[in-house]
């Protein structure tokens, strides 16, 4: 009686994803201007919100800002995709629109573990991309950017427990795929002024449809 011999199971392989960062982004006097926009713009701002609504998942402050404001910043991430592509090794595509939005974090801001490719919703968004610019000095503590590794297991991704972390420097950006898990640790802000919140300039590079 043969007796057959026993399959082997590749190990779990780590997946590291690719991180793009970019310091000193934006020209003192454009940055003052889009702070000084962004502060007389205070009332204007509301609470975030989650597909799913959980109320346990982030907390922040979200605002759909004037076009003219945040056109410094949308200019350069539109110009910069096909290094910041290549770099982050993932496929040139058509960029469409480009999804903007100025998020504020005060104390106690966070946002727990996500992705922000929903394939049944928002599907066509390929690259996330988050500038960040505070009060001078900075007047906050933690709200570090983790964007987690995935763990390739029998031909399927899934999120694993290590991760990068991006410090939030004040006029730098950073870029990731947008369907890696990620999440913003919490806030400290002693003051709990608006103006000394950890503030970004952030969204997502669309693909044009095929």
């Amino acid at each position: 009686m043969d007796v057959p011999e026993p399959q082997t199971v590749a190990p779990p392989r780590t997946i590291r994803h690719a991180v793009v960062s970019i310091d000193d982004l934006l020209p003192e006097a454009t940055l003052a201007t889009l702070f000084a926009g962004v502060l007389a713009l205070e009332r204007d701002f509301v609470p975030a919100g989650t597909h799913g609504e959980r109320t346990d998942a982030r907390r922040s402050l979200v605002l759909d800002p004037p076009p003219e404001l945040v056109r410094p910043v949308v200019d350069l991430v539109r110009a910069a995709m096909p290094e910041v592509l290549a770099a982050i090794r993932l496929p040139q595509v058509e960029v469409a629109e480009t999804e903007v939005q100025v998020t504020a974090n005060n104390d106690g801001a966070f946002f727990a573990i996500h992705t922000d490719q929903d394939y049944g919703k928002v599907n066509r968004r390929h690259l996330t991309y988050v500038y960040y610019f505070n009060a001078q000095p900075k007047a906050f503590t933690g709200g570090e950017l983790r964007v987690y590794d995935d763990i390739l297991r029998n031909n399927k991704l899934a999120r694993g427990e290590t991760f990068q972390v991006v410090e939030p420097r004040h006029n730098s950006i950073v870029f990731f795929w947008a369907r890696v898990m990620h999440e913003v640790m919490p806030v400290q802000v002693p003051s709990r002024l608006f103006r000394d919140s950890r503030f970004t300039v952030n969204g997502w590079v669309n693909r044009a449809p095929e």
